[in-house]
């Protein structure tokens, strides 16, 4: 989607890393602050329930209170992050800065006893994912994934996280369908990338599902470019994919103005493309009016297809439903990225949207069984 994440690497080590390291009592218990999950109440679930680990401000305390809100109300959290390019270039050192990030979020997901999704998001999505997002300056952008260097640095970065994070799902390539339909050569390099890392990580943590997500709208040629669908794209992995993980956003389709237009089968006609795991991996659904889009956007909107999602998730045996962000930013995003102001559950201080209570009543049903297929 366009929209560029609201804490960058450099953000959160900002905002994390020397209160990370100052010791604050709290060595045994974990970095995070207690909390108590509500008492399960109504009929059990499969699916697992995720939250984008995207803070409303840019402190340590609410992105802390992130992974928290997360172990109260959800089953999984996710991390979508730009890879620090330069720390994994051939002959490059990892910066403490990094490990100590690395350190912090591994720590909280251990303490709240989380289920992880790591996306590596290697696009500008600013840019519809036409081209690598942070490469150096160095670096022309329409090299990118032409380069050997870089895809050594994608696969690296892979390994990194794959050994120290230890994730329950590792996607590599974030909406990649749209690297493939917008820059082709780009797309060609970073698959070769894929391919390695993709077989890197499963030796060193072959319990690791790994995939690329794919952007559900763009898939249908229903976002910003018009076109006969393209599941082909899902093809082009072979066998080196674990689970179809999906990104959805149908406010934005050409073809959808409101949640009741949205076809029966608009994710059921995923069980017909892949034969294994299907996860929702990135979701939302705007709760006010933005601009360019004056037709959607309202709580009520939000609320429904939420709902939807989650009833069509748990009939077709989905194995989880991530919400992009708990929270509204505090402040909100310009250009492309503004799209996504309102898609939080909650607003920026704290107070629940209709959704958001609805998202409770799911989270509070047990989780049975085994998520997956």
């Amino acid at each position: 989607m366009q929209r560029s994440r609201l804490f960058s690497a450099l953000l959160i080590v900002a905002a994390l890393v020397v209160a990370a390291c100052t010791n604050d009592g709290r060595d045994d218990e974990g970095p995070g602050p207690d909390v108590t999950r509500p008492a399960p109440e109504g009929p059990g679930r499969d699916v697992l329930l995720g939250l984008g680990a995207q803070a409303a401000q840019e402190t340590r305390a609410a992105y802390l209170g992130g992974f928290a809100t997360a172990a109260r109300h959800a089953d999984l959290v996710s991390i979508a992050r730009v890879p620090p390019w330069e720390e994994f270039f051939p002959e490059a050192e990892v910066s403490e800065e990094t490990h100590a990030l690395m350190r912090l979020e591994r720590d909280l997901v251990q303490q709240y006893d989380l289920s992880l999704l790591f996306a590596i998001d290697p696009t500008d999505g600013a840019l519809q994912r036409g081209r690598i997002a942070g490469l150096p300056e160095a670096i022309q952008p329409e090299q990118g994934f032409l380069r050997r260097d870089v895809q050594d640095a994608l696969v690296a970065y892979a390994i990194y996280i794959a050994t120290n994070y230890d994730p329950d799902y590792l996607a590599i390539g974030v909406e990649i369908n749209m690297l493939r339909a917008r820059a082709p050569a780009q797309f060609r390099g970073f698959l070769q990338a894929y391919e390695r890392a993709y077989d890197a990580v499963k030796t060193i943590r072959p319990g690791t599902k790994v995939f690329p997500t794919f952007q559900l709208e763009d898939l249908l040629g229903r976002l910003t470019q018009e076109h006969p669908p393209q599941w082909e794209a899902i093809d082009e992995f072979g066998h080196r994919i674990d689970a179809l993980a999906i990104s959805t956003y149908p406010y934005l389709s050409s073809a959808i103005r409101l949640v009741r237009e949205i076809p029966d089968d608009y994710y059921s006609q995923l069980r017909s493309r892949f034969g294994g795991e299907i996860l929702i991996s990135e979701a939302g659904y705007a709760s006010a009016t933005i601009e360019g889009h004056s037709w959607v956007g309202s709580e009520r909107e939000q609320e429904q297809f939420l709902q939807r999602l989650l009833e069509d998730a748990e009939a077709n045996g989905f194995s989880a439903v991530v919400w992009v962000a708990e929270r509204d930013p505090g402040q909100s995003r310009q250009g492309g990225a503004a799209v996504l102001n309102d898609v939080g559950l909650r607003r920026s201080d704290g107070g629940g949207k209709l959704a958001w209570a609805l998202w409770q009543a799911w989270a509070r049903r047990p989780l049975v069984g085994e998520s997956g297929n």
